[in-house]
Order: C-alpha cells, then structure tokens, then sequence
C-alpha cells in the first residue's frame, strides 16, 4: 500500500512510519501541512496515486481537515485518516457539506494503537 504520513511530532512520525514500513507498506512521511501541499499538489512521476493518507488533524502550520477539504476530492479512491487528539467533528461536517466529493475518511482519537491504525488501513472502513 502506497501511504502518505503527515504528523508534526517528529518521534511520533518515526514510529508509525517505522511500524507500517515493517508491515511492507511504502510510505512517505511528512512533518508539515506546507510540505504534504507541495507534495499533494504535484503528480508522482510514477504515475501512481496514494491509497491512503494518515494526516494529524492539529499540525503546527496548518490543519489536517483543510488538507482534507483541499485534496480529498482529487483522489476519490484514496482513504484518509484525520488523527487527533481534540477532534473537531463540526469542522468536518462543514467541510463534507462543502465538498461532496470528497474522498473516505475516519476520524480516529489519538493516541491511537498502531495495531488499530494498520487495522484502518489494511481492512478499510467505513465513513464516521
């Protein structure tokens, strides 16, 4: 599975970078909204498009929500993940209501267990 990481706390980022990595996923670990928007905002030169983006929701420069609203819609197939400590439900209705295109995505309460968040990825899920 092709993943995108993107979490501001620099051990917690190595440590689910390091736990999905040793599950055989290829992931891309990022520690900034600004980095994933570059990232986000240019095609792979393999051509080959996310399967899942786990994405902190309270970043240092920015918010996990607005990158969801942002670039859920471009890749409808892929899931989204939004991690947080204070997960802010409202903000994501109202970026659902805004965008009706937008791809999966689960909200999940940190701290969450990397056995759950490999589960999320490896089984789907459900919209919450």
């Amino acid at each position: 599975m092709l993943l995108l990481l993107i979490e501001d706390d620099d051990d917690l980022r190595g440590e689910i970078r390091e736990y999905l990595v040793r599950r055989r996923h290829d992931v891309t670990a990022l520690g900034s909204a600004a980095k994933a928007r570059e990232l986000l905002d240019i095609p792979r030169a393999d051509g080959a498009a996310f399967d899942a983006i786990v994405c902190d929701v309270n970043l240092t420069d920015g918010n996990g929500i607005d990158l969801y609203a942002a670039f859920g819609s471009r890749t409808p197939a892929c899931r989204w993940i939004l991690m947080s400590g204070d997960p802010d439900a409202q903000r994501l209705d109202d970026a659902r209501r805004k965008h009706p295109t937008l791809s999966p995505c689960i909200v999940v309460e940190k701290p969450v267990s990397l056995r759950r968040l490999a589960e999320l990825l490896t089984n789907g899920h459900n919209d919450e």
